[in-house]
Parts: structure tokens; sequence; C-alpha cells
């Protein structure tokens, strides 16, 4: 194994376990994560935070059900990641706020994504890349996944939202949007991602 995993790289990874050409997602879900990852590659967190985050995420911006969740959670996340820092003991109070702080970083690098000028400046730092000004995130999506980033920046849970309990992803819905599946989906990815469960299982034989 090597010392430092690529976390963008698992990220999608565990992404693809999901997909495939008959299982297609909307386009806000992959923007979602880039963000997400943006976010998380500018400022590492405290794995509590990022999981937390997710939580809201899924739950449509219900704050107090995701830190509960989040404070209750004992599985071992994976120590491989520069984007993860060292775990710590977070109040309620702190831990919401520290939350909703990473909502704020995630909707900055959102917004620098569909701008002409941050993308020409990002692309001209990468050696091969060709000069290209253009933005390729469609103002729909665009405003999907910020909606879904403000309600956790705000601690406001989108109205009518109800997560989904089954666990069981709807194709068809994922492929055209629906908030649910995105929200769904985008958690257990995240999850996946944090608490892969070959790391468990290695805990399990050392003890």
């Amino acid at each position: 194994m090597f010392p430092f995993n690529i976390f963008v790289q698992v990220l999608f990874s565990k992404l693809d376990n999901f997909l495939a050409p008959n299982r297609p997602c909307h386009n806000s879900l992959w923007i979602s994560l880039l963000a997400f990852h943006e976010a998380l590659a500018r400022k590492p967190c405290d794995p509590l935070i990022v999981a937390t985050f997710a939580l809201a995420f899924y739950l449509g911006g219900d704050m107090s059900l995701a830190v509960d969740i989040g404070k209750s959670i004992n599985r071992q996340h994976d120590t491989g990641f520069r984007e993860l820092l060292e775990p710590k003991v977070w109040t309620d109070k702190h831990l919401a706020g520290e939350v909703q702080s990473f909502a704020a970083l995630m909707k900055q690098a959102l917004t620098e994504m569909t701008d002409e000028y941050h993308v020409a400046n990002a692309m001209a730092k990468i050696p091969q890349a060709p000069s290209s000004d253009l933005v390729f995130i469609p103002l729909q999506a665009y405003l999907k996944v910020l909606k879904f980033i403000e309600c956790v920046q705000y601690g406001k849970k989108e109205r009518g939202h109800e997560p989904k309990r089954d666990g069981m992803i709807n194709y068809h819905n994922l492929s055209n949007g629906t908030h649910a599946e995105i929200r769904n989906l985008f958690t257990l990815v995240v999850f996946d991602t944090l608490y892969p469960t070959d790391t468990e299982d290695e805990n399990d034989c050392s003890s």
C-alpha cells in the first residue's frame, strides 16, 4: 500500500462501483463530488466533519440529526489521505459550525468552477492542458448543486425533502437528478471513501 492515496481517484472509483452504461447518473452528482473534493483539498478536515457534512447533505440540511448520527460513528476512517486530519473531540455546536464552514468553502469552489477567468487560470497551470476558458457546467446543474450545499451551509432543511430509507438506488430517478437520489448516492460514495470495508477487515484480523 502506498503511504498516501489520492482521495479524488478513490472517490470516483467508488462512484464507478455504482454506475454503468445502463446505470447513468445526473451530472449534478459529478459536479457535487468535484466541488466537495476541491473544498477538502483546500482545507483538510477532521473525518468527523466530512462525515457529518455528508450526512447533512443526505438529510437535506437537517444539521441537528446529522450531528447526532455523525458523533455516533465508531468506524475507523482511511488514514491514507492527506485531506483528512487527526480526529478531535467536538461539541455539537462547534461540529455544526465546522460543517457549515466546509459547506461555504464547497460553495466557493463550485462558483469558481463556473467562472471562465478562474478556469482559464487553473488550466494555464497544467503544462499539457489546452488553452481554453470554456466552462462545462450547465446553469441548471450549478443551481441544483448550489441548493444542496446551501441547505447545509445555512442549516435549513429542504422543504418537503424525505431522505431515502431503503438504501436502494432508483437509476431512472438518479439519471433525472431527483434530489433524494443524488443526495443518497453522494453520501454513499463519500462514506465508502472515508470508511472502506477493507480497513475494517484489517482491524478485525489484527484484533
